[in-house]
């Protein structure tokens, strides 16, 4: 018998390189991702300075902070931030190191808790006070400190901006403004205003499993048949789906409903009833009445439009093969003053635990066998069309970066 084991990719130019070999090929002939690319904790690092910290990543929505003193705190790639609506309704994403010592101004060991409402922010170390735009205010007995000045010592703040009501800070201070890069995904994301919707339940996961396993599992709608054959499946056939063209900064994939369930939606619309939990989001174009939309806007912001609400997964990668996520259900307010409002979230929820912890098992599973001997690589469905999408955003981040490996270069010269 011969073996087809072959040694795994280590280094980041051996990764690299197999990724833009891939990317060059067209999806026909695509492989998928070397197994080291989802489990090396050098590509990790070296993915975190390359994409990460030089892309808009999306933290909060607005709802999450409705009023003036409403804070969320988080860890952002090992950061500790937090996200206040400051004075004059200015939505600000602060460091929580002070200035003085390091501490982190809200440890939730100390009794913080993750979001709240405040006043302002004082370090439980020394004292140190802050107001919510993260101006210094009291440092009690620096008087004999030569030329230490308030205004000298404020809190960071991170490059943040609002998009369709989801807020996003980076670590660039170049990125370009994500209007302008979500700009042809705002023309068809814009009918569900949501920045008018709220968030209306949260679930998190802690999960040992690489970013990108679960962006592409998030994406392809191939394991429709497989793991959500008695889920998905029946609402969405997997051969029924497709996807976008590539665009360089986000992947969208439409999941059209079977016609035995358009036709059953339609029917109950032509009695005056709505078919399902929440009532239809009014005014949306007549395509999108009848599918479920899957969005990733490079690298991290993970939002699926459906015809009565919207999921948003907010995702930060901890190490090469541990995530954590909080999966959210947002709908509109007149979904929130509907009389059976409460029956309705407490079913969709149920079902978005359904089908994520199908999700939640193949990813895990998968993720194993990226560390098995036996994988090296693997070859894609057209129903993958956006796990080779994602694959070209790698590549295009590779060139943008300047890690091209050598024989690359020689090729191009």
């Amino acid at each position: 018998m011969v073996s087809r084991i072959q040694p795994k990719l280590h280094s980041i130019e051996a990764i690299n390189a197999a990724i833009l070999e891939s990317a060059s090929t067209g999806l026909e002939n695509a492989f998928t991702l070397p197994a080291s690319a989802y489990t090396s904790a050098e590509y990790f690092e070296y993915e975190l300075e390359t994409i990460f910290k030089q892309e808009w990543l999306c933290i909060a929505h607005v709802s999450q902070i409705p009023k003036l003193g409403n804070y969320l705190s988080l860890d952002v790639l090992g950061e500790p931030v937090m996200v206040v609506r400051a004075k004059d309704n200015v939505v600000r994403v602060l460091s929580r190191v002070c200035p003085h010592r390091a501490m982190d101004i809200m440890p939730q060991g100390f009794g913080y808790d993750e979001r709240g409402k405040v006043r302002g922010f004082m370090c439980p170390y020394h004292s140190w006070t802050f107001d919510l735009s993260g101006q210094l205010k009291g440092a009690p007995a620096m008087q004999k400190t030569c030329d230490f000045s308030l205004k000298d010592h404020s809190l960071i703040e991170f490059r943040s901006e609002i998009w369709e009501g989801f807020i996003f800070m980076t670590f660039n201070s170049e990125a370009e403004p994500v209007a302008t890069q979500l700009a042809d995904l705002h023309t068809q994301i814009s009918p569900w205003n949501m920045a008018s919707m709220d968030i209306v339940a949260e679930l998190e996961w802690d999960l040992d499993v690489n970013w990108k396993n679960m962006i592409e599992n998030w994406m392809e709608p191939y394991h429709h048949m497989g793991i959500h054959v008695k889920t998905l499946q029946t609402m969405m056939p997997a051969t029924g789906c497709w996807t976008d063209e590539y665009h360089p900064h986000y992947t969208r994939a439409h999941l059209p409903y079977r016609q035995s369930l358009i036709d059953s939606i339609k029917e109950a619309e032509a009695k005056g009833e709505h078919y399902g939990t929440f009532p239809p989001i009014p005014n949306l174009p007549e395509a999108y009445r009848y599918e479920w939309t899957v969005h990733v806007g490079y690298p991290d912001y993970l939002m699926l439009t459906g015809p009565n609400c919207a999921l948003w997964y907010r995702m930060l990668p901890i190490s090469a093969e541990k995530i954590h996520l909080v999966t959210t259900i947002l709908v509109t307010k007149e979904a929130q003053a509907h009389p059976d409002f409460e029956q309705h979230l407490a079913e969709e929820t149920q079902a978005l635990k359904d089908f994520h912890c199908e999700d939640i098992e193949v990813c895990t599973a998968v993720q194993r066998g990226f560390n098995s001997i036996a994988f090296q690589h693997g070859r894609m469905s057209y129903l993958e069309k956006p796990v080779y999408q994602i694959q070209c955003y790698l590549a295009d981040r590779i060139r943008a970066t300047g890690n091209v490996p050598a024989v690359f270069l020689e090729a191009l010269a």
